[in-house]
Parts: structure tokens; sequence; C-alpha cells
């Protein structure tokens, strides 16, 4: 059995703020110095849309600045905690299993049932890159007795594939971004211990610790609809979260073209921006390891017969380029 704290250097509570007269929701995010505001905007999205609760959120961060864990601060509300998990050097994620651009931190989610079960048997996980745009209270009734957590069926591309790989029946592939997790029966089960040993055994799992999630839970998972974990492919100059259903819960922006770089922005996106304390912070025009982003703008205006703005950016997307290579 792992030691609760192994992978745990530091817990500081931020902030601690409760309404004796609502219920509690547990809220985790993991994430790295790369994905600190986007956890913020998400945050404040679920914020902006559940004041019915006290929302404890639970930040497991992975070198994070110690200005961007400043900014968190002013998410104080009168129904809200902040307590913020500082990794220690002891984490560690075999390298070759981290491909298509996985990171490490999102396999801190491996952690957080085994961390947060002595303070709740229910805590919902969400990936940064996600807004949530109503009230939780169905997800979070969800019954989970005797399921290890509560899904949602990954899109049908990556069921033709992954079920497959994974030895899992069509359809009971799950996207990892939304997890409402029973830390009760995962500790009960060994889940973490188990997670670490598949993710460093040597073996290459192309969606990382999504695959591992899915293989471990297999059989013992609630499927929900896709209101809960709506997946958004954006586009450049797209507003694909513009045509989603008004009872869509959570929007997850998949792919590396996120809403947050300013040639994905959304007007609902934007608008999550504005209310938060990232309202003023300068967005990047794209991810910098992908100056293809860029290039594809250039040739989207070009359709559009902006000539000028389209060599603009071309060279924008030469330099990018050029840069990204040194």
């Amino acid at each position: 059995m792992l030691a609760e704290n192994l992978f745990i250097s530091k817990i500081t509570t931020l902030f601690s703020h409760t309404i004796k007269s609502q219920e509690t929701v547990h809220v985790a995010f993991c994430f790295d110095d790369n994905y600190a505001m986007p956890a913020g905007i998400a945050m404040s999205s679920v914020m902006i849309n559940n004041s019915d609760k006290n929302l404890v959120f639970h930040l497991f961060v992975n070198s994070v600045s110690d200005v961007k864990i400043q900014k968190f601060h002013q998410l104080s509300e009168k129904n809200t905690t902040i307590i913020c998990y500082e990794v220690s050097d002891e984490f560690s994620i075999n390298p070759d299993t981290l491909v298509l651009h996985v990171s490490a931190s999102t396999c801190l989610r491996f952690v957080v049932p085994q961390i947060l079960n002595k303070v709740t048997s229910r805590v919902l996980y969400l990936d940064c890159d996600i807004l949530c745009t109503n009230n939780l209270n169905q997800l979070i009734n969800t019954d989970l007795s005797d399921k290890y957590a509560a899904v949602v069926p990954d899109v049908d591309k990556t069921q033709e594939k992954q079920c497959s790989a994974c030895d899992i029946p069509y359809g009971e592939y799950f996207n990892a971004g939304m997890i409402y997790i029973n830390t009760d029966m995962w500790v009960d089960n060994n889940l973490t211990e188990k997670a670490f040993a598949m993710i460093n055994s040597g073996k290459v799992y192309k969606f990382a610790d999504q695959d591992v999630l899915n293989i471990l839970m297999q059989g013992k998972t609630q499927f929900l609809p896709r209101i809960f974990n709506q997946l958004i492919s954006l586009t450049v100059g797209g507003k694909e979260d513009s045509v989603l259903s008004d009872d869509t819960v959570i929007i997850h922006y998949v792919t590396g073209n996120k809403p947050w770089y300013q040639l994905y922005l959304t007007s609902l996106y934007q608008r999550y921006i504005a209310t938060s304390p990232w309202a003023n912070q300068k967005l990047l025009l794209a991810n910098e390891n992908a100056p293809s982003t860029t290039r594809r703008y250039a040739k989207l205006l070009a359709s559009q017969k902006k000539y000028f703005s389209a060599c603009k950016y071309y060279l924008l997307y030469l330099k990018h380029k050029a840069f990204k290579k040194r």
C-alpha cells in the first residue's frame, strides 16, 4: 500500500469559508505552471454556477510559481475553500508512456482519491480545459454505492481505437476529463498503487493515464449523458461551443486548440475570463509549441481575402517555427 503523502511535499490552505446551511462539494484539479490560468478560469466557472454549495477546491500542483498561486486568493468567496497540495520530487512517470504531448501532471489524478479519502467519500475531478456552464446538482447526486466513478463515454472515433487496445467493450471507454469518484471504493481496491504500477511498467499507453483508468475501472463505472463532459474541438475562427444545448453542464475543450489562445478564443470563454481574476491577463496568440495553428489562421484569412492580415500571420508562423527549432 502506498503511503498517503508519498508524492505530496506540502499542503497549504489558501483560505476556508463555509456557509453552514449549504451542502459541501469537493472538486479537484491537477496542473503545472502552464495550466494555472485555465485552472483558475475553470474554478471560477464552477463558482458562478454553484453558489448554492460550499465548494472545496483541492489543487494538486506541480512546479507552479508562487506568483501564480497567489492569484488564486482572489477567488475567495463566503462559500469557497482552496487547499493547495504541492507535489514532491518523488513524483515521476515513465517518460516513454507520455506520448501525444501528455503532461506528467495529468497522472496526478491517480493520487487525488487516495489523499482526499480522509475528508470526503466523493470528489469531482476535472481537467483544467473545461468550463462549467450549469449547476452540478444532477451530477453530484449520482448513485455511486457500488461504482468507482461516474463518467461519460468518449467519442466514437476514440472508442473504435481504444476499446480494442484496452480490451474494453465498445462504448464503455470513457474520457477522463471529468470523473466523479467514489474515494472509499477507490482506496478499498488500492487503485492508486495499481495505476502507478501500470503507468510505470514500461508498457506504452496511447492515452497514458486515461487508458490506465479505463482498464482499472472497467465494468464498475456509472455512465452519464454527454452534457456532463461535452467534448469540443475548436477550429481557427470557429465558435463550436456556441451551438451546444442549454443544458450542457461541462464543456471540455479537447485537442491542442485551447480557448485561452487568441486564435481560438470564443465569446463564451471570454465571458468567463472577464468575470475572473485573470480578466486583464494578456493571452498568447497560440500554443507556443504548435506554430501550425498560426499558419492555419493565415490560411483562413487568405480564404476571406484578407491578404494583408494573412501575410502578417504567415510571417508570425515562420518566426514562431524558427524560434521553436532553437
